[in-house]
């Protein structure tokens, strides 16, 4: 149950997808309200150091996912997957782990932009590898809000595919991400 087999997602798979999904709306929302803060609100400065944490954190778990990926046998296709469906969905989870990381590296670079080194929850400090610039700092600041938005359209879509594989297609599509296989042979 822990690993992916042809019929379908075991645990591991399972919890990542549905802990990074849960972290880049949390993110998403607090990269919103973070926005719209004055300086003299106590979420000014706390927000930040939260919307980092669990960025890095993202970015371990994104980093564990594509090496899961590697290690993990892939589910086959449903049999009503047309060629278009599955170039479709390969399209999509490409682009979105594009962004994703993109996303990810640039609010790196925002954080570590003056050489201090980007902390999670004050426990181990990632050090900066470089300073940018203030054009630099505003261009990373621009591609992270856009990409931000861009996997919230994304994974919108990506929602909307899986629920009508459920609801019309009725197909196993949501419920193989929803429900560990069990040890099955290939």
């Amino acid at each position: 149950m822990l690993q992916d087999n042809r019929q379908g997602y075991g645990l591991v798979s399972i919890t990542i997808h549905w802990v990074s999904a849960l972290a880049i709306v949390f993110l998403f929302g607090l990269g919103l309200y973070m926005t719209s803060l004055s300086y003299y609100e106590p979420w000014y400065h706390k927000g930040p150091t939260l919307h980092v944490s669990i960025g890095l954190l993202l970015f371990a778990l994104t980093l564990l996912r594509v090496l899961w990926r590697l290690v993990s046998p892939k589910p086959a296709a449903l049999p009503n997957h047309t060629p278009l469906m599955r170039l479709g969905a390969s399209a999509i989870k490409i682009l979105l782990y594009a962004l994703l990381f993109t996303l990810l590296i640039t609010g790196y670079l925002i954080n570590t932009a003056e050489g201090k080194g980007a902390e999670i929850f004050g426990l181990v400090t990632i050090p900066a590898v470089i300073e940018l610039g203030a054009d630099s700092v505003d261009l990373a600041g621009t591609v992270h809000l856009v990409f931000a938005w861009a996997i919230i359209v994304l994974a919108s879509i990506h929602g909307a595919a899986a629920l009508l594989h459920h609801f019309v297609h009725r197909d196993k599509t949501l419920v193989r991400m929803l429900k560990p296989t069990g040890a099955r042979s290939n």
